[in-house]
């Protein structure tokens, strides 16, 4: 077994810095340098706007699911914007995102399968990098007992599996077999990137420790329907033309 101690929060003057928020932050940076990467250079200045747009969406996106599934909070409206505290869902930042995603590419007439296939492997990508976070703030999100070697002891808990650390090798693994596949096979790296991360997620989820239990059926559900997205994207979805012009500004 491995004693794990997760490392202190960083006070900077007025601004404290933790291991969740730095990492989810790593994360936004890696997909935004990538997916640039990957998109024509006249698409750029879009992207630029979209990482504000996606950011946004995100954070509320995943407190507004934590609050979801913590009614109470509503007790005491103020807790809910308290984010520093803590209190993320990962599928509700997906969602969030999401639909900043849409409203910005149907607002400025953008072709979507483009941008679509251009930034799911770096999204995911960065999903991994923040997941980092999640795993060295060891709050909230937890493995199931186990009794394997690289099992983490923290206090005085029974060693768990590092389920957080799990996922966000997978989310990576599965962010760059999508886009390598998708350029050599000729198909949609979006929905390669959506099949690898469902199916990550629907067997990892076996080894999180779930409060209760039955939000793990709920999830692992969620996991199948990004899966079968994805299989229907890889199957149907029309391969981006990467020659479209972008739209020019009147």
């Amino acid at each position: 077994m491995i004693h794990f101690t997760p490392p202190p929060e960083v006070h900077l003057g007025p601004v404290t810095l933790n291991c969740h928020g730095t990492f989810f932050l790593l994360g936004a940076v890696t997909a935004w340098v990538w997916t640039r990467a990957r998109v024509p250079r006249e698409y750029h200045v879009h992207l630029d706007n979209l990482a504000s747009w996606l950011t946004l969406g995100g954070i509320v996106g995943a407190r507004a699911f934590y609050v979801l599934l913590n009614p109470s909070m509503l007790l005491d409206p103020l807790s809910v914007l308290a984010i520093w505290e803590g209190g993320l869902v990962s599928y509700g930042g997906f969602f969030g995102a999401l639909a900043a995603w849409w409203l910005y590419l149907r607002w400025n007439n953008l072709p979507r399968e483009l941008f679509n296939d251009a930034v799911t492997p770096p999204a995911l990508a960065g999903w991994g990098v923040g997941r980092i976070g999640c795993f060295l703030n060891w709050w909230n999100e937890y493995g199931t007992v186990t009794a394997v070697p690289w099992g983490l002891v923290v206090g005085s808990d029974p060693p768990r599996h590092p389920v957080m650390l799990y996922l966000a090798i997978g989310h990576i693994l599965a962010a760059l077999t999508a886009a390598r596949l998708g350029q050599r096979w000729g198909v949609r790296a979006d929905g390669l990137a959506l099949m690898g991360y469902g199916l990550t997620r629907f067997i990892l989820d076996f080894w999180r420790d779930y409060d209760p239990a039955s939000l793990r059926l709920g999830s692992q559900a969620l996991a199948g329907v990004f899966l079968v997205a994805g299989l229907f994207l890889v199957l149907k979805g029309r391969i981006p033309d990467r020659s479209v012009p972008a739209p020019t500004s009147e």
